[in-house]
């Protein structure tokens, strides 16, 4: 019977969508694993259809949140580090062991990694963007929602289109599709896109070429059979390349360490004074080189009249390979900065979708695999011990003057130096030497199983109740034990060695254990000072000094005792100079490197057909993501391990490197003083969440009005942010957003062939416990406890990236041309409210406020040929998508820069 269940959102910006409410019946969509139209489907949606992608100019998942609100894809730093989010949720940047909130689907098959969906969309019939958990049904990292891609099958009959652009920037791009068939049962397509288009950033270094350029292709076959009535099978192979430069930074604000850069070595930063000025200084090229490949094959059983049986079993292969400017200067700081991800994925559904009198169901299971290998290798340049003997200086307030009133960090009073003559090392022959840095080789191994099903039942012709249920296994293995450091400065112990130096200066005595147990033994007086020493050794000069210090000849000391109550040496890992840390491999006796999760997953729902053109619906729903494991070289043991890794002599870095006759400070001390350096996070706990979504849906002859409400909740939010020099992983503890939505098409009767389109979303958004994050070294948020550590508590702070409201308006207007086709105008126009943009730059240095506005213009004519002239960002509105400290540069703040003004002409004939 027919169920009067309206829109949970419309198909955006789609004429026939918009124009004709009886379209809305003949979209059909698989948000729920079976085939229904728009009106049927219960949940919130949003689909975008083959003409709004061609119309609107939409190449691939980026310009997607253009016309969908709740959808946001940030890209940053390369082509491969893209992230999807919804409703402002959504994890996986920048660190390949952190998965994704939101899962991505192509022709039901899941891709495990974002450079993997970053393909043109060809061939699309449309993409539907499911928002809230959705693991019931789609399991593994559907915790925040589905983009869900759907290509067209071949065709029984003979067609295609081929279409060309071209536009600013030197814009290239050529897309085209056949298909017909082979036989009385068998059809084919082929289709293939081809898009290159030089930099929008100018970058001031030969031979590096032009930033954020496009430089990519891909191809795709599909066969499709029908060997009887109830048998289809469906096969599609793909291939994709992109060999592209991305991304260009903007410097946001310049800290000391630009100046050293500039006005002493000479070299180059990007203009802090003009950080959209689109230009760049760096002397390695951000070249990304991924190969994307896979094959799937679809099998549908119509058993008997109600029931369906589908098999969907695909394996695929990602290589990525990024060769990547870590400095963002002309310096040659970071010489070598590569990183290599080769993943094998292999996936099996099976389901059946089922209908009986009042019962509909789907039942099924899904099985995921994937084999992950990471070469990634950092090492510093020539110019980096120049660079760091001036920023030590600076640190340790060794300045010389140059000119009258003109003073310069002093590189012959480094203290890296001094570091070598206080340990015995070859003086500028040990630290921060080229060639020197981190190389490692880690593997994992992702084994996820997932059982699920799901009933609705209709307990009256207006009333349908759902439940439903999963299970969810995810099992992984992690070997980090192929590693190789020639980084010896940070591995220097700064607590022990500002320790024994307190020692020595206060005692002339050598810091031997003999020497400080014989002095602490000594007296009851000696014992208090070696107790005085060790908690100095541990505090910053900065704490100090607030707490009463005085400061003597570049000692602060206790004004009553003389005794020192700080260590100089702590200021050195503040200043970003010990990156790449001590490296504790795994597993070990301690850490096993496994993690094994399970959780269920259920969806409850009540849908009421109020009127036959009113619905109103009651949902609540969770979702769940597994453990993710930090697989960069920032990965630390957790602080709860390093007692047992030290006793069983697993931890890298215990504080012995050219410390043997410094006494130990204990480890207590040792990672009070230097956070980070030995213990930190492995991985981040599973994430779960939930909504609670009340909506309604109505529908009239002008058009539609959709309204939800809701309460989203994340417990344990997977986190990566970068700190200048590393990547720190967590979990927050529970992350808020009380949600308002809405949209409204309406078909202007008075002007015939104009639509209008109005949606937009209010969030109020909030950490409801996150009382460890990673924030802004030196910030208010880091200081509030009295310790420079980049640890804060952002209780009550609101998540960064969630504006508190954004939204679209658009138009589409039509009208015939000529008796001969038709002519169409039509425009969207987005806009965000100011938000942070990134969780550890505060917002009055990095905010973001969208004011983006599109339009096309063309005419589409009854023998296939078509032609647009199209724009985006028309007004040039500038904001910063992402950003983030810049690497070690304390004090210097970095920006991505959105793409300016694009405009081209597209022409395309249909056959």
């Amino acid at each position: 019977m027919k169920r009067n269940l309206f829109l949970a959102t419309t198909a955006l910006f789609g004429a026939s969508a918009f124009a004709q409410a009886a379209a809305q019946d003949t979209i059909v969509v698989t948000a729920t694993k079976r085939e229904q139209t728009l009106q049927e489907v219960p949940i919130a949606v949003s689909v975008v259809q083959e003409e709004v992608l061609e119309e609107t100019q939409i190449i691939d998942a980026l310009d997607l949140q253009s016309v969908v609100p709740s959808l946001r894809v940030s890209q940053l730093e390369r082509t491969s580090n893209t992230t999807f989010s919804i409703r402002g949720f959504g994890s996986g940047a920048n660190n390949p062991g952190i998965e994704p909130s939101v899962a991505v689907f192509i022709d039901g098959v899941f891709r495990s990694r974002a450079g993997s969906a970053l393909d043109d969309l060809i061939g699309l019939e449309r993409v539907e963007v499911l928002k809230g958990p959705q693991s019931t049904l789609f399991g593994k990292n559907a915790a925040a929602g589905v983009v869900s891609l759907v290509t067209k099958k071949p065709e029984f009959e003979f067609g295609g289109q081929v279409e060309a652009t071209a536009g600013n920037f030197d814009s290239r791009i050529l897309r085209g599709r056949v298909t017909g068939p082979i036989n009385d049962i068998m059809a084919f397509s082929l289709a293939g896109s081809y898009n290159q288009r030089d930099g929008y950033f100018d970058n001031s270094v030969g031979g590096t070429d032009d930033y954020n350029n496009r430089d990519r292709y891909s191809f795709s076959g599909q066969l499709l059979a029908q060997p009887t009535e109830n048998f289809e099978a469906r096969l599609i192979a793909d291939y994709a390349e992109i060999n592209e430069r991305c991304c260009g930074t903007a410097r946001v604000t310049d800290g000391d360490a630009g100046g050293i850069i500039r006005d002493i070595l000479m070299a180059e930063t990007p203009d802090f004074n003009d950080p959209f000025g689109y230009a760049i200084a760096n002397d390695i090229a951000n070249e990304t080189e991924i190969t994307n490949t896979g094959i799937s094959l679809q099998m549908d059983w119509d058993l008997n009249a109600d029931n369906t049986l589908t098999s969907i079993t695909s394996g695929r292969r990602y290589d990525d390979f990024i060769d990547y400017e870590g400095d963002f200067t002309t310096l040659d700081l970071l010489g070598t900065n590569v990183r290599g991800i080769d993943a094998d994925t292999f996936t099996q559904e099976l389901r059946l979708v089922g209908a009986k009198d009042r019962l509909s169901y789907i039942l099924g299971g899904y099985y995921f695999y994937e084999d992950t290998d990471i070469k990634d290798e950092r090492l510093y340049g020539t110019d980096a011990r120049a660079y760091v003997d001036l920023l030590g200086a600076a640190a340790a307030g060794a300045f010389v003057q140059v000119a009258p009133g003109v003073f310069i960090p002093d590189a012959s009073q480094s203290p890296l130096t001094g570091v070598e003559v206080a340990l015995g090392l070859p003086i500028s022959q040990t630290f921060y030497q080229d060639g020197g840095g981190t190389a490692f080789n880690v593997t994992q191994k992702d084994t996820q199983f997932t059982l699920f099903g799901q009933v609705d039942f209709e307990v009256t012709d207006r009333l349908t109740l759902t439940g439903g249920i999963s299970y969810f296994q995810a099992d992984k293995e992690v070997d980090f034990t192929d590693v190789t450091r020639t980084n010896p400065f940070s591995d220097i112990n700064l607590v022990e060695l500002g320790f024994g130096a307190l020692f020595q200066g206060v005692t002339t005595l050598a810091p031997t254990p003999a020497n400080v147990g014989a002095f602490a033994g000594a007296s009851a007086q000696n014992a208090a000072i070696v107790q005085a020493l060790q908690a100095a050794s541990i505090t910053r000069d900065s704490e100090a000094l607030a707490n009463g210090g005085v400061l003597v000849n570049g000692t602060v000391v206790d004004p009553n005792t003389g005794l020192p109550l700080s260590n100089a040496f702590l200021g050195l890992f503040d200043a970003g100079l010990q990156p790449l840390g001590p490296l504790t491999t795994f597993p070990n006796s301690v850490e096993n490197g496994e993690s094994s999760d399970s959780d269920v997953p259920f969806t409850l729902r009540a849908s009421f057909d109020a009127t036959a053109r009113t619905n109103l619906y009651l949902s609540y729903a969770t979702g769940f993501k597994a453990t993710s494991w930090n697989l960069t070289p920032d990965t630390r043991p957790f602080a709860s391990d390093v007692p047992a890794l030290l006793a069983a002599g697993d931890l890298a870095n215990d504080g012995s490197f050219g410390s043997g006759n410094v006494v130990p400070t204990g480890l207590a001390l040792e990672l009070a003083g230097v956070p980070n350096q030995y213990s930190g996070t492995r991985f981040a706990d599973p994430e779960t969440n939930k909504v609670l979504e009340f909506g309604l849906k109505t529908r009239f002859s002008w058009g539609s009005l959709n309204v939800a409400v809701f309460n989203q909740v994340v417990e344990d939010l997977q986190s990566s942010i970068f700190q200048g020099t590393g990547f720190v992983v967590s979990n927050a503890g529970e992350q808020e957003v009380n949600g308002f939505e809405f949209d409204s098409i309406i078909d202007v009767q008075f002007i015939p062939g104009l639509t209008l389109n109005l949606s937009g979303m209010y969030l109020d958004a909030q950490f409801n416990d996150f009382p460890n994050a990673s924030v802004l070294r030196g910030s208010d948020a880091d200081l509030a406890d009295g310790v420079i550590d980049g640890i804060g508590d952002l209780d009550g702070e609101r998540p960064a990236g969630t504006p508190e409201f954004s939204g679209s308006f658009g138009f589409d207007y039509r009208r015939d041309f000529m008796n001969a086709g038709e002519m169409f105008i039509r425009a969207d126009y987005q806009y965000e409210t100011e938000v942070q943009v990134v969780q550890n730059v505060p917002e009055d240095i990095l905010g973001r406020e969208v004011n983006l506005l599109n339009a096309s213009i063309g005419i589409n004519l009854d023998n296939g040929l078509e032609a647009m002239i199209w724009g985006r960002n028309l007004t040039e509105d500038e904001f910063f998508t992402s950003g983030f400290p810049t690497t070690l540069q304390a004090g210097s703040i970095s920006g991505y820069p959105n793409i300016p003004r694009t405009y081209g002409v597209t022409v395309r004939k249909r056959f």
